[in-house]
C-alpha cells in the first residue's frame, strides 16, 4: 500500500465508486483509470456508498435476522426506544416493511442522512407502529481515535501517510452546502443532529446555525450536536445561546482515552466530552453510545459518564465527572427531551409511558465504581415485558 494521498472526488472511477462531489477525505485510490487495484483506503465519508450497501444484508431473511437480533441485544440493556442514527435512503424500506409486518415491539426513530431525499419528507413526531423518522443527519468530520475529526490544532501523533500539522479534515468543507441543509431544516422545522467530534468541526456548526438562526429565528428544532469529543469550553455558551442539545460520548474515556494522552496530548484529553462543564453552564444533556462502536450497554454508559476511567484505570478529566443522579438522567429524561419525547418517555410519572427497566442493583446507592457491573433483569414497554433475563 503506498502512503495515503488526499485525492478530489472527480479523480475516482465513477464506476467503481460513488463518492460525493463534497466530500474531502482521504478516498480509495486506483492505480489507473479503470483499475479495481486500490493503493490507499477509504475513509469517513467517501467510504459510505461503498461500505452501507456491502455490509448491508442482502436477502429478506437476512434482513429480519439481523433486525432481530439488534432489538433483542437493545432490549437486553434496558432499552425501551432506540434510534437508527444515520439512515441511508434504500433502508427505508426495509424499516417500512418491518413496520408493515409488526415486528417491532419498542420504539425505533431514525435521522435520516441528508442525502436520503426521499425519506426526509416524513420527518414528524407521531409512530406509525414504534416507528418514525425523526430528524436529519449531517456529518461535519469523522472520528478521534481514526484521526479523521478536524481539529483546530495538530495531533500530535499524524496518521501514517500525513506530514507533521495533520489537523484531521472536514467532511463537507463546502460552506454553502452545509449553510443549504441546515437552512432547510430550519425552514422544514426539521430536527438535526450533527456529527462533529473536532473543535473546528464544531467551530463549522456553530456558524451554519447561527447563521440560519438569524434568517428563521430560534425555534425549538432540539438541534443535537452528537458526539462532540473535542468541544471547547469557550464554545459551550454558543451552544447555551444557540440552544444545541450536547450529546456527548464519555464512553469514550474508557474505550479510548489512553490513546488520546498519545494523540492530543495528556491535558487535553483530560478534557474530551466535558459533560461537568456543560451542566455547569446550565445546559442538559445526553451520554450515549455509537454501536457497533461499542456496544449498547447502559450501564457501561452510565458508569463512564460518572467515573471517566480509561482502560489503564487512569481518571480521565475527575473535574467533568458528574453524578450518578446526573449520570441517570443523561440516559433517560434528558434523552427523551432531545427527542421530543419527555412529555411521555424519560421518568416514571403518571399520565407517561410505563416504560422501564429492572435493575439488579440501585445505581444511585451502589458504589459508583461498580455501576457498570449492573445487570438489566427485565425489560418492560408499555406495561409489557419485552426481555427477561434467563
Amino acid at each position: 500500500m503506498h502512503a495515503v494521498q488526499p485525492l478530489s472526488a472527480k479523480s475516482i472511477n465513477r464506476t467503481s465508486l460513488a463518492v460525493s462531489e463534497h466530500c474531502n477525505c482521504h478516498i480509495l485510490c486506483l492505480e489507473a483509470e479503470g483499475s479495481q487495484e486500490p493503493n490507499g483506503v477509504l475513509e469517513e465519508l467517501a467510504s459510505i456508498p461503498v461500505m452501507i450497501p456491502a455490509i448491508n444484508a442482502s436477502s429478506p431473511e437476512d434482513k429480519d435476522y439481523f433486525l432481530m437480533k439488534g432489538l433483542e441485544l437493545a432490549k437486553s440493556f434496558g432499552y425501551t426506544t432506540v434510534n437508527e442514527g444515520r439512515l441511508m435512503a434504500f433502508q427505508q424500506a426495509d424499516a417500512v416493511s418491518a413496520v408493515e409486518r409488526g415486528l417491532l415491539d419498542i420504539d425505533v426513530m431514525s435521522y435520516a442522512d441528508y442525502t436520503a431525499k426521499n425519506v426526509l419528507p416524513l420527518i414528524g413526531r407521531a409512530y406509525q407502529d414504534r416507528y418514525r423518522v425523526a430528524g436529519m443527519k449531517i456529518t461535519f468530520d469523522g472520528s478521534p481515535q481514526g484521526r479523521t475529526a478536524w481539529r483546530t490544532t495538530p495531533y500530535l501523533l499524524p496518521p501514517d501517510g500525513q506530514e507533521e500539522g495533520y489537523k484531521g479534515y472536514p467532511a463537507i468543507p463546502d460552506k454553502q452546502v452545509i449553510a443549504d441543509l441546515i437552512d432547510e431544516a430550519y425552514q422544514k422545522d426539521w430536527p438535526v443532529h450533527v456529527h462533529a467530534n473536532g473543535d473546528a468541526a464544531i467551530d463549522q456548526m456553530i456558524e451554519a446555525i447561527r447563521r440560519s438562526q438569524e434568517k428563521y429565528g430560534l425555534g425549538d428544532r432540539r438541534i443535537s450536536l452528537i458526539h462532540g469529543q473535542f468541544l471547547r469550553k469557550d464554545q459551550i455558551p454558543d451552544l447555551k445561546e444557540l440552544q444545541i442539545f450536547p450529546s456527548l460520548f464519555p464512553m469514550h474515556t474508557f474505550y479510548w482515552g489512553d490513546w488520546y494522552d498519545q494523540i492530543i496530548g495528556p491535558d487535553l484529553a483530560q478534557q474530551i466530552s466535558p459533560m461537568r462543564s456543560v451542566l455547569d453552564a446550565g445546559l442538559i444533556a445526553s451520554s450515549h453510545t455509537d454501536a457497533p462502536v461499542a456496544l449498547p450497554n447502559l450501564m457501561q454508559v452510565m458508569w463512564a459518564t460518572v467515573n471517566r476511567t480509561s482502560r489503564s484505570g487512569k481518571v480521565m478529566g475527575p473535574d467533568e465527572r458528574v453524578t450518578p443522579v446526573e449520570g441517570l438522567k443523561a440516559i433517560t429524561i434528558w434523552g427523551a427531551y432531545q427527542h421530543f419525547e419527555d412529555g411521555t418517555k424519560g421518568s416514571l410519572e403518571i399520565g407517561k409511558l410505563a416504560d422501564m427497566v429492572i435493575l439488579s442493583d440501585n445505581p444511585l446507592t451502589i458504589d459508583p465504581a461498580k455501576i457498570n457491573t449492573i445487570q438489566v433483569m427485565e425489560t418492560i414497554k408499555e406495561g409489557v415485558t419485552v426481555f427477561t433475563r434467563p
